[in-house]
């Protein structure tokens, strides 16, 4: 359907009616990050101190940096954004932003105050107004994104020509963005989600040697490279091309990967992590997925968890890495706003493994994947 016409399972805003939905569920379960984010560490709750009160009304901290209204500023457009799609659906598309700004500002508003219990943490006016920022931001720029529009009607245009019907389609991709969130892990290997060993503080079975470390790198490469693209490879139309696709994923994570190396953990070793194993695992892990994007939808499917979970096996069974330096801005005595950004993404990274093999056995299950 082009963007000009209309469409009668369209919401006023001029989002579907599934994309409404898709939005209303995520926008909880983004809520608990910000949360999350905002409260932790969670433990040395206390009664603030009067002066703590009056944060509301304070003069411009000089602790806060340009880059920490920057992630306050960046952490809340997503939530403007999946809010303001679902209220437009209601409210249509100006009131629907108010209303999602307010309810944004709102929940930062709470945030805040309940920092001032917590002694690790430092309730500020500006923080509240960067929240604010950037919810009005993601507000305003949902209407863009509706088929109606230009912008949105070619991003519409595009995932329809590429990728099957349906809402579990949708939430399939959004996995796999999810998936390239994760490579923001500032020490973690390359594709290394679901690493879980250092969470309950278990030993490596196995002591480092070279050739150890590098199968084991190569190993978790491999098969997650391959579990991702099999997973976008069941979410694709039979008529698309799968294999630009896949490049374009793995030319995103590396990407990312050198975005956080260099400018949020200023390492300085940007590619460290592009190690011999690394490249092994990725020239592999190509060769595989061209010569099974003819498989059949639900091999695909059934493959893409298998990889998956051999790789969560893999990379919570391969030795440390003693040659591995821990980023020096996570050695921070006091809790930033960096710190609080780097546990989001561990934890996603931690729990995308369940995430995606969830999804996979539930499409598997339900069938609902159009050929």
């Amino acid at each position: 359907m082009s963007p000009g016409k209309e469409n009668p399972h369209q919401a006023p805003a001029g989002f579907s009616a599934h994309s409404v939905r898709l939005a209303w569920m995520l926008s909880p379960a983004y809520l608990l990050v910000i949360a999350y984010a905002s409260l932790q560490p969670l433990g040395g709750w206390r009664v603030p101190p009067e002066e703590i009160l009056r944060y509301f009304v304070a003069p411009w901290p000089p602790f806060i940096t340009l880059q920490d209204v920057a992630v306050n500023v960046a952490a809340y457009v997503p939530l403007g954004f999946m809010l303001s799609i679902g209220c437009g659906a209601r409210y249509g598309a100006a009131r629907g932003a108010i209303a999602a700004t307010l309810a944004a500002a709102l929940l930062s508003l709470a945030m805040e105050s309940a920092q001032m219990f917590l002694p690790s943490r430092i309730a500020s006016n500006v923080d509240l107004l960067a929240n604010t920022l950037g919810a009005l931001l993601g507000a305003m720029a949902a209407p863009l994104f509706a088929p109606t529009r230009i912008l949105g009607g070619t991003l519409h245009a595009a995932r329809h020509r590429l990728f099957v019907e349906g809402m579990t389609a949708d939430a399939g991709l959004v996995i796999v963005v999810l998936w390239l969130v994760t490579q923001f892990h500032p020490t973690a290997r390359l594709f290394a989600s679901g690493a879980v060993r250092a969470t309950f503080d278990l030993p490596a079975p196995f002591a480092h040697t070279p050739w150890l470390a590098l199968s084991s790198e190569a190993v978790v490469v491999l098969f997650n490279l391959l579990g991702v693209g099999l997973m976008v490879f069941a979410l694709m139309r039979d008529a698309a091309r799968p294999v630009p696709a896949i490049g374009v994923l793995v030319g995103a994570a590396l990407a990312v990967k050198l975005f956080n190396a260099t400018t949020l953990v200023h390492a300085q070793a940007p590619l460290a992590w592009l190690t011999p194993g690394v490249l092994a695992g990725l020239i592999a892990g190509c060769a595989l997925l061209w010569a099974a994007a003819r498989l059949p939808r639900p091999a695909q499917l059934v493959a893409a968890a298998a990889c998956i979970a051999v790789a969560t096996a893999a990379v919570n069974l391969a030795p440390d890495n003693p040659y591995q330096n821990v980023p020096p801005r996570l050695l921070a005595r006091e809790p930033g706003h960096f710190l609080s950004f780097s546990g989001i993404v561990r934890a996603l990274s931690e729990l995308w493994p369940l995430l995606a093999i969830g999804f996979l056995l539930f499409a598997l299950a339900a069938r609902r994947l159009r050929l």
